[in-house]
Order: C-alpha cells, then sequence, then structure tokens
C-alpha cells in the first residue's frame, strides 16, 4: 500500500485545478435535478470554488515533527490498512472502503492516524468518484450548545461557508439521492454532554438520506455495538516496510535517519513493536532517538522522554536554532504546569479550547502554583510554539496529541492523595466508559500499580466478590451487571486463512462494576483465551433463529424464551473466568497486606 507522494504532490501544487476539480462538476452534476445551462454553470464554478477551497485546506497539515510549517500531506503520508472481516483494505483508494457499504466506522487506538486517513479519503474522493465529499471535524460541535446541534445544518453550512452556495432544495435533493460522502472525524472527542445528541443526529441522517456514503473515524467504543446499520472496521497497525518508508518521506536530518532506519530493520520495530507499529509514536521515537540514541521500554516513560525532547530539542530542520523559554521555567516546573492543565481538561472531557477557554486554564494553574512568575501570554506561547504540546486550528486549540493529554493527566493524578483519588477514580468509572479506551488507566498503573488495585478496583471488586458468593454464576448475578447479550461475528486469520468466528458480548448496565473488572483484568495481565466456540455458536444459532427484531441487543428475560439458562451460561463461560481471575488478583492483597505486619523485616519484605 503506497502513494507516488512526488506525482501527488506536483498535482496538489501545479495541476490541482486544471486536472482534478474542473473535471469534478463533470462526474457531480448528475446528483441535481433539473438544472438548466445557466444553473449549471452557475455550480459548476461554485463547486469548483468549494474544491479549491478545502482541497488546500486538507492537503497541508502540521505534525509533531512539523510543528510550524504545514506540509502537503502526500509528502509523507504512509497508507495505513483497515482490517474488516477478516480482510485488509487498502485505503489508497476509497473506493475500496466505499465498495463494503454505506455506513462505516473507523477505530483505532491513539496515534494510529485516523484523522490523516480521513482527510486523506477527501482528498482521494476528488479525483476517484463522482461524489461530492464533505468532511465535518466532530469536535467543533463542543462548542455548540447540545439543543442547537443540527448535522444536516452543519453540513450544508460547510458546504455554502467554502463556497458551494447551493439552494436549500438542491442540497435536499442532491443527499436524497445520494450525491455525497460524508466524512464524520473524531466522535471520541466529543465533550460527554455532546455525544449523545451527535450520536441521535448521525443515525437520523443516515436513516433519513441512506443513499449517501458515510465514513465515522473515533476510538473503539462498546457505543458502536447499538449501531446495526454501520459497519465497524479497525486500523491495522504498521509493518516493518511502512515503518521504515514513513521514516523516509520525514523531511528530517538525513543521517539519523539513515542509522534509524537502519536501527529499525535490524531490532529497534521487533523491540519496540508496540510504538513502532503506530504513526504517531514512531514520529516520537525518531525525536527520542535522536536526542538520547535509546528508546525507553514503559509507554509512560516514553511520552515523559518525549516532553524532555521536545522541551529541550533545536529545530531538526535548522542548524544549531535553539528555541528560548518565555516563562523562564525549568522543564520540570513547566511540566508541573502543563500536567495540572492537562489533568482539569482531561477529567472535564476537554480536546479543544476557544482561547478564552485556554488562557482560563493557564490563569487557574497560575494562581494554583503562585511560585511561579510568569504570565499567561507567555505560557500560551512557550505550549504553542517552544514545547510545540498545543497546535493552533483556526480559532482554536488542541493537543498535538490527546495522549499527551492522558500521559500529563495520570502523571499528575499520581500527585493527589490516596483519599482524593478514590473519590475522583471511582465517580469517573461510574460516569464514563470512555476511560477504558483511552491510555490514562495504563500509563497510571505503570506509575503506581499498588495503588490504583487497592484504592481504585478492589473497592468494587470487592462488591463483586460478595455478589458472586451470593448468587454463583447466575443471570441472576449477571442482571446486575449487564442488560441482556449481543450477537456478533467476527474473523480471525489461522494458518493463512479467514476462519469465521460467532460471538456472544455482554450489555452493560452498572458503568462501575464492569469497568472495573474489565480495567483490573487488562491491568494485571489477563490473558484473555478464546471462548469455546462450539457452545458459542449454539446460543448463537438459536438467538439469531428466534430474534422477532433486527436488534443485536437481547435483554436476558428474550433470551430466556428460547435459550436454556444452562446453555447460555455455558457460552459465557470466558465472563466467569474473567471474574475468576479479578478475585484472584483482589486476594493477593489479602496476603500482601503491609498493615498486618509487625516487625521491621516483614515489612521490608513487602516494599
Amino acid at each position: 500500500m503506497d502513494i507516488n507522494a512526488t506525482e501527488v504532490v506536483t498535482k496538489v501544487t501545479t495541476n490541482l485545478i486544471e486536472d482534478v476539480i474542473k473535471g469534478a462538476w463533470g462526474k457531480t452534476k448528475k446528483w441535481f435535478k433539473d438544472l438548466d445551462s445557466k444553473d449549471a454553470i452557475r455550480y459548476g464554478t461554485a463547486y469548483e470554488e468549494y474544491l479549491d477551497n478545502t482541497y488546500r485546506k486538507y492537503s497541508k497539515i502540521k505534525t509533531i515533527i512539523y510543528r510550524r510549517v504545514p506540509k502537503d500531506l502526500y509528502s509523507f503520508y504512509e497508507c495505513i490498512g483497515l482490517s474488516y472481516n477478516g480482510k485488509t483494505i487498502d485505503t489508497c483508494d476509497i473506493n475500496n472502503i466505499l465498495n463494503t457499504g454505506k455506513k462505516i466506522i473507523i477505530t483505532g487506538s491513539g496515534g494510529m492516524g485516523k484523522s490523516i486517513l480521513l482527510k486523506h479519503l477527501y482528498l482521494n474522493s476528488i479525483e476517484t468518484t463522482g461524489n461530492i465529499p464533505v468532511l465535518l471535524e466532530l469536535r467543533s460541535f463542543n462548542a455548540i450548545e447540545t439543543k442547537d446541534i443540527c448535522l444536516e445544518e452543519t453540513i450544508y453550512q460547510v458546504l455554502v461557508q467554502n463556497g458551494f452556495t447551493l439552494e436549500k432544495e438542491y442540497f435536499e435533493y442532491s443527499m436524497l439521492e445520494g450525491g455525497y460522502i460524508i466524512l464524520l472525524d473524531g466522535f471520541d472527542e466529543l465533550n460527554r454532554d455532546k455525544a449523545a445528541k451527535v450520536s441521535a443526529e448521525i443515525k437520523k441522517l443516515a436513516d433519513k438520506y441512506g443513499e449517501n456514503y458515510y465514513i465515522l473515524s473515533s476510538r473503539p467504543s462498546e457505543e458502536f455495538i447499538a449501531w446495526n446499520d454501520f459497519y465497524e472496521a479497525q486500523t491495522m497497525p504498521l509493518n516493518k516496510t511502512q515503518a521504515i518508508n514513513l521514516i523516509n518521506k520525514i523531511d528530517f536530518d538525513e543521517n539519523i535517519k539513515t542509522i534509524f532506519c537502519r536501527e529499525l530493520e535490524e531490532t529497534l520495530f521487533e523491540k519496540y513493536e508496540s510504538f513502532a507499529q503506530n504513526p504517531l509514536l514512531l514520529n516520537i521515537m525518531l525525536l527520542t532517538f535522536n536526542n538520547h540514541a535509546s528508546i525507553p521500554d514503559k509507554l509512560n516513560d516514553f511520552y515523559d522522554q518525549a516532553f524532555a525532547t521536545l522541551f529541550n530539542m533545536h529545530d531538526a530542520t535548522k542548524d544549531a536554532y535553539v528555541r528560548d523559554i518565555r516563562t523562564q521555567l525549568g522543564c520540570e516546573d513547566f511540566k508541573l504546569i502543563f500536567a495540572y492543565i492537562c489533568f482539569k481538561s482531561y477529567f472535564k472531557s476537554e480536546y479543544e479550547f476557544t482561547e478564552t477557554k485556554l488562557r482560563e486554564h493557564i490563569s487557574e494553574a497560575k494562581n494554583k502554583f503562585k511560585q511561579f512568575k510568569f504570565t499567561v501570554d507567555e505560557f500560551l506561547e512557550d505550549l504553542t510554539l517552544s514545547v510545540c504540546m498545543l497546535v493552533k486550528d483556526g480559532l482554536n486549540y488542541h493537543f498535538s496529541h490527546r495522549s499527551f493529554q492522558e500521559y500529563f493527566a495520570a502523571w499528575y493524578t499520581c500527585k493527589l492523595t490516596d483519599e482524593i483519588q478514590k473519590k475522583l477514580l471511582s465517580s469517573w468509572l461510574k460516569e464514563s466508559l470512555s476511560s477504558l479506551n483511552d491510555s490514562y488507566f495504563t500509563m497510571l498503573y505503570n506509575m503506581q500499580p499498588e495503588k490504583v488495585n487497592k484504592i481504585i478496583l478492589f473497592p468494587g471488586l470487592r462488591k463483586i466478590q460478595k455478589l458472586y458468593i451470593e448468587k454463583g454464576f447466575t443471570i441472576e448475578f449477571l442482571s446486575k451487571l449487564f442488560t441482556g447479550v449481543s450477537t456478533h461475528m467476527y474473523f480471525e486469520k489461522e494458518d493463512g486463512e479467514n476462519v469465521q468466528y460467532k460471538s456472544i458480548s455482554l450489555n452493560i448496565k452498572d458503568n462501575y462494576m464492569c469497568s472495573v473488572l474489565k480495567l483490573s483484568c487488562i491491568l494485571n495481565g489477563y490473558g484473555f483465551p478464546k471462548v469455546n466456540s462450539e457452545k458459542v455458536g449454539k446460543v448463537y444459532d438459536l438467538i439469531k433463529k428466534n430474534s422477532k427484531t433486527g436488534k443485536r441487543e437481547k435483554p436476558f428475560k428474550e433470551v430466556l424464551g428460547f435459550v436454556d439458562e444452562a446453555d447460555l451460561l455455558e457460552s459465557l463461560k470466558w465472563f466467569e473466568k474473567q471474574i475468576e481471575f479479578s478475585i484472584f488478583v483482589l486476594g493477593q492483597e489479602k496476603e500482601n497486606d503491609i498493615s498486618k505486619k509487625k516487625r521491621v523485616s516483614s515489612i521490608l519484605d513487602e516494599l
């Protein structure tokens, strides 16, 4: 999966309007009804203006490497693959994605390049399809009152504001005809109070105008289980060849790149696979390798070193140029203040800021740490120009990547008292499921594993243990945590072949206990073995055969109308194993409880 970067950049910079834009209206006007020649000329000119404005906007971006001047996307872009139904989708051509269905969710962890992928798909759609592309960054809804959010109106305004001044009747008709590719970026970046409304708007729009294509990007979320007619594809990690290709495309010191690529080829890729397979982390690997000639093993150490690198780094494209820190703060002092801002904004689900809101955060941090003398203007300039933790995009600011926010939020959490951590994180787990898909808890656990277990997870595990002892592994027990089950199909490669599996999952009812249980398994190294596919398949088939609705979610009461309880519980045996593992982890705490030790020697043995 590769793109001829030189060819594309040349087209973008020299022949874009003639070769791409002027030919686009001829393919697009079929979606419009009863256009006379005068209208066709007028709308053709307007559409060219729309494409010209948006193509220029999306074809240049800033990255962690290119912090000051936007670069042509295709000068460094490496296509990532998507995994769907056990097959790999080549994303170099958007038609490969469109061929899978009209409603697609692209999920992937932070740093996998989902936003850049959607920009590529936008640009590629102009060249390879006859549809009208619209790209909308969903985080823009965070600045709007929930009651005022209307996705259909927003899409129309995006067209009009960028030069495609359609009358409303033509817009609605072309939407009904299926003339659009709607690209919705960053569902996971919506504030919690906006997510439900935007989710409802997406479903409503996709139902009303079902002939269009809809491509949504997000981190993984349990919520998508309920999006019955959307297909979910996962971003695939970079392989070694792609990783080396990506580094070679970056405008960076050629000697460093050569050495780094050689190290990737020989040892680094295998040793740091989880970093090297992620485009963002691979970029940071290059920066830290340039500064330290080594890569930390743990994710939290990796981000700590990355911050220090960015704080102290000279601009890689200029010789001996060192940026001044206007606040005159040292690295650790600056990190403390920035971490406080990350901490407060993370738990408020704020991922993008107006300048007014950002200044409020900086001012609050300044008042919190009165021992440091700096102005809000100085700190704001350092954040965006010197340390490059925030990027200004239009009138708003967002993190150069959300993973930095998660790391520093976790780092600051460690400075809180046990009691405050317990109250804060217990409430957070009750309110939010999104935390399970962030790196926040992983990094917090790496920094203070025993404390995370003892003060955050164990109180919830004790409740689960008590319930499990009282009820046993029964539907009565499961009904306390879940509302019912959902059915799914998935594929896995076995001996080079795609094998189809049937799956049954549980629909969450109690956020807190389900989150505690899942985190306990993930953070303490549970292996998540394969389920008994034969027993699961038997129940799956019964549910599918007797289901009266097309919905995937089935309440326990309905399922038990045609599935024997013993068979249902047997198909969910994988979940009982997770419970038993978590109770085992809880039991380890009792054995190692230092408060029961009396002699210095016995206490030291446990430290």
